[in-house]
C-alpha cells in the first residue's frame, strides 16, 4: 500500500514485529524523531523511552530501553535491547523493581553490588511505569 513500509523489530532473544507501517515514533538520543516513507538513510541509538507504531491496524506503544535503528532503501530495522509493549505492563511489577533497584543503589558501599545493573534495572522500571500512566 502506498504510504507504508516494512519495519523489523528484534531483541537479543526473539523478533518481535515483522509488518508494514505508516508511521514509527521512536526516543533518540538526542530527542524524539518520526520515520516515515521515503525517510533519508540513517542509523541512529535509541535511548529509554516509548516507541509508538502506526500501521493500518491502528497505534501501537511499547517501552524500549535503548538500541539501534536503521533506516535504507524505505524499509526500517529496529535492535532493541529490551522492548514491551506498553498495554501488557504490570504496573505494581514495575515499582516493585523501582524499589529493589533504589535500595541497591542506595546500599551501593557493597563490593557484590553491580551499581550500572541497578542504574540500568532502575532506568527500566522507571520507563515502565512513566509509560503505562500516560
Amino acid at each position: 500500500m502506498a504510504g507504508e513500509f516494512p519495519l523489523a523489530i528484534v531483541t537479543p532473544s526473539s523478533m518481535i514485529f515483522e509488518g508494514e507501517v505508516r508511521s514509527l515514533l521512536a526516543p533518540g538520543v538526542e530527542g524524539y524523531f518520526e520515520v516515515l516513507i521515503g525517510h533519508v538513510p540513517m542509523l541512529t541509538s535509541m535511548r529509554p523511552g516509548v516507541m509508538t507504531i502506526q500501521s493500518d491496524e491502528g497505534r501501537t506503544q511499547y517501552t524500549v530501553s535503548g538500541g539501534f535503528i536503521e533506516v535504507l532503501r524505505n524499509q526500517v530495522t529496529i535492535l532493541a535491547e529490551a522492548l514491551e509493549e506498553v498495554s501488557s505492563i504490570d504496573i505494581d511489577r514495575a515499582r516493585k523493581a523501582a524499589e529493589r533497584a533504589r535500595k541497591r543503589l542506595e546500599s551501593s558501599g557493597g563490593d557484590d553490588i553491580n551499581i550500572e545493573r541497578a542504574k540500568a534495572s532502575l532506568n527500566r522500571a522507571t520507563n515502565r511505569i512513566k509509560a503505562s500512566e500516560v
